[in-house]
C-alpha cells in the first residue's frame, strides 16, 4: 500500500495540491469520530421506524416539561447557524469550497432559524423540552464536525468547483432547498386558510395538503430537505457531510411515515397509495 494513503504516515510536504485529498488528510482519531457519528444514524433510524420517540420528534408528544415553541425553535436552530461557520471562519484555512459550503449552510439556517421561527410557530403553542435539548446537541455535533473538516482538514483540488460531484451536489442542494421552502410555505398558506375557515365555523383545524408535489408525495418539504443535504454531502465529498445527510434521513423518514399515517387516519379520502417521500421508493 502506498504510504501516502495512511494518514499517520503521510509526509504532507511532498504532496502536490491535487494529491492532498480528504481521505488522506485526517488523523485516525478524528476520522474515527466522524465515521462513528455517521454509523450511529442507522440505529436512530431503526428506533424511529419502530416508533420509539422519547423526545417528541413524531407528532411533538415527547415526555417531561414543555417550552414555548417560538423561542424554542430559535434556540434549537441557533447552534447549527453558528457552530459550523464560527469554527471554519476562525480556522485560518479559508478556501473557495469552504466559502461556498458555509454560504449554502447559512442560506438554509438563516431562513430556518430566523425567518421561519418568526413566521410559523404560534405564541400559545409549546414543544417538549427534551426535543429542544436533543436538537441542540445534534446541531452542535454536526456543526462542529463540518467546521472541523472545512477549517482544519479540507484541501480540495483547484478545479473542484468544476468536478461533476460538486456540480451534481450543488444542483441537488438548490433543487432540494427550493422544494423544501416551497412546500413549507404552501403548508403555511393552507393552514392559515383552514384556521380562517375554522374561525368562521366552516371547518375544523385539520389540513389535508394539496397542490403541486403534495399531489404526488405526502411530505415534499421533507423530501426536499433530504435531497438538499444529500447534495451537500456530495459537493463537500466529506465524511461529516455524509454523516449529516444520513442523520437527516434517520430523522425525517420516520416523521414522513408518521405524517402519512396521520393523514390516512384523519382524512377518509386520502390516497392509500401515495408515497411518503419519493414515488416508487418510500
Amino acid at each position: 500500500m502506498d504510504a501516502r494513503a495512511l494518514p499517520m504516515a503521510m509526509d504532507r510536504s511532498k504532496l502536490t495540491h491535487r494529491e492532498r485529498k480528504f481521505w488522506r488528510e485526517p488523523t485516525l482519531a478524528n476520522l474515527t469520530v466522524a465515521v462513528i457519528w455517521a454509523l450511529a444514524a442507522a440505529p436512530a433510524l431503526a428506533a424511529g421506524l419502530a416508533g420509539w420517540d422519547p423526545v417528541g420528534r413524531l407528532g411533538g408528544r415527547g415526555r417531561g416539561p414543555r417550552v414555548n415553541s417560538r423561542p424554542a425553535w430559535f434556540l434549537l436552530e441557533l447552534p447549527a447557524l453558528v457552530t459550523f461557520p464560527a469554527i471554519y471562519l476562525t480556522s485560518g484555512n479559508l478556501h473557495l469550497v469552504g466559502n461556498v459550503a458555509v454560504g449554502l449552510w447559512l442560506a438554509h439556517y438563516v431562513h430556518r432559524g430566523l425567518v421561519w421561527c418568526v413566521l410559523v410557530p404560534k405564541r400559545d403553542t409549546s414543544v417538549p423540552l427534551s426535543m429542544c435539548t436533543a436538537s441542540v446537541a445534534f446541531n452542535l455535533v454536526n456543526g462542529g464536525l463540518l467546521g472541523w473538516f472545512m477549517g482544519h482538514v479540507a484541501d480540495y483540488p483547484l478545479d473542484w468547483l468544476t468536478d461533476p460531484r460538486f456540480i451534481a451536489g450543488l444542483v441537488l442542494f438548490t433543487g432540494g432547498a427550493a422544494l423544501n421552502v416551497w412546500a413549507d410555505y404552501r403548508l403555511r398558506y393552507l393552514r392559515q386558510r383552514q384556521a380562517q375557515r375554522q374561525r368562521q365555523g366552516q371547518a375544523d383545524g385539520r389540513v389535508n395538503p394539496s397542490g403541486g408535489p403534495f399531489n404526488v408525495v405526502c411530505c415534499p418539504n421533507l423530501s426536499g430537505e433530504i435531497v438538499e443535504w444529500v447534495g451537500f454531502a456530495l459537493l463537500t465529498w466529506s465524511v461529516p457531510g455524509l454523516a449529516f445527510a444520513l442523520w437527516t434521513i434517520a430523522n425525517l423518514v420516520p416523521r414522513a411515515l408518521w405524517r402519512r399515517s396521520w393523514y390516512r387516519e384523519n382524512f377518509s379520502g386520502y390516497p392509500k397509495d401515495r408515497a411518503a417521500l419519493f414515488p416508487g421508493v418510500l
